[in-house]
């Protein structure tokens, strides 16, 4: 990841705009909430630390689904200065105590107290400030900056094939409108293997009321690549697993059908020109607010940027409209 000077996007890091074209897609609402996790914690002698930093190091992370980066995993124990406690490991990785007990028998280290009572933030704070306040209140944490920003600056983005891509299915959606269509929503898959591109429409009116064009485009992906197979095509291309990677540009926001469906299909980002504020289910100020893309109660999660320019309009799509 480059220094944030020497990114060559221009960034508003305040805002989540990446070259005052894309906005970042958050769950806004939540942001300085923290999402608690019960951890597990034993108390171990001052003089064995190196020894659990190493067993952590070679043991548990490579089990830990929650990233600790910004949390402290040792601290004083109270009023006994010869004895630190250290967090282990959360309850995401090991539930109940016997599978914890079991898990510690091979720790190279004595240790005693063993508790889950104490919980810490899964995200990191967005300012000093809050990373003072959840330190005070859960845990000692780490302040390295809003992980946002980190995250915000590592994003790749071809801004060349971004807006080329965004005409064609903002071209195409007028064109259906015009042509009479009620639903005329398009969508692009782009491969992120060999940029490829598979364009779908809306088909709801014409074939099933689930033909949404997110819908048809994960399932023309499937087909796609079943061909290949049957054909014996493509010996020298990796396997793609359902949309593993994929961008997809669409040109409405997608409603929670179309939402989940691209959580399953293990996409990568999401890029779309309209906002649905009844129906969508990304943006915080959609539907019901559910973010469907940043869930904290899903297992898979997707980038998702909006297009804030006026240069590529979409079909107008009545507001109660799923898409």
């Amino acid at each position: 990841m480059v220094k944030k000077k020497l990114n060559p996007l221009t960034i508003n890091y305040q805002e989540g705009v990446i070259e005052d074209k894309l906005w970042q897609i958050r769950d806004r609402a939540s942001i300085n909430e923290p999402k608690l996790v019960n951890v597990w914690t034993v108390d171990i002698n001052v003089g064995e630390s190196r020894i659990f930093v190493e067993f952590i190091r070679q043991s548990v992370q490579k089990m830990e689904p929650v990233a600790f980066q910004h949390i402290k995993r040792i601290k004083k124990c109270d009023g006994n200065h010869k004895c630190l406690t250290v967090i282990v490991c959360s309850h995401f990785m090991i539930k109940e105590k016997d599978d914890f007990m079991h898990f510690m028998q091979d720790a190279p280290f004595s240790f005693q107290n063993v508790k889950d009572s104490s919980v810490v933030p899964q995200n990191g704070p967005p300012t000093k400030e809050l990373s003072l306040e959840w330190s005070n209140l859960y845990w000692p944490l780490v302040w390295r900056g809003n992980p946002n920003d980190q995250i915000l600056n590592s994003y790749i983005f071809d801004m060349k094939f971004i807006e080329a891509t965004l005409k064609q299915i903002s071209k195409k959606s007028l064109a259906e409108q015009a042509s009479g269509k009620q639903a005329a929503v398009v969508s692009a898959f782009v491969n992120p293997k060999n940029k490829k591109i598979v364009f779908v429409s809306d088909h709801r009116h014409d074939c099933s009321p689930l033909d949404h064009s997110i819908m048809r485009g994960i399932r023309s992906v499937a087909e796609l690549e079943h061909q290949k197979k049957e054909n014996h095509s493509g010996k020298d291309e990796v396997e793609t697993y359902l949309c593993l990677g994929f961008d997809v540009y669409t040109t409405h926001e997608p409603c929670s059908m179309c939402s989940m469906a691209l959580i399953h299909s293990r996409i990568k980002r999401c890029i779309y020109l309209t906002p649905m504020k009844e129906t969508g289910c990304l943006e915080s100020e959609s539907g019901d607010g559910y973010c469907m893309h940043s869930n904290h109660s899903l297992n898979s999660k997707y980038e998702v940027f909006r297009w804030i320019g006026d240069e590529y309009p979409a079909a107008q799509i009545g507001s109660d409209v799923c898409c």
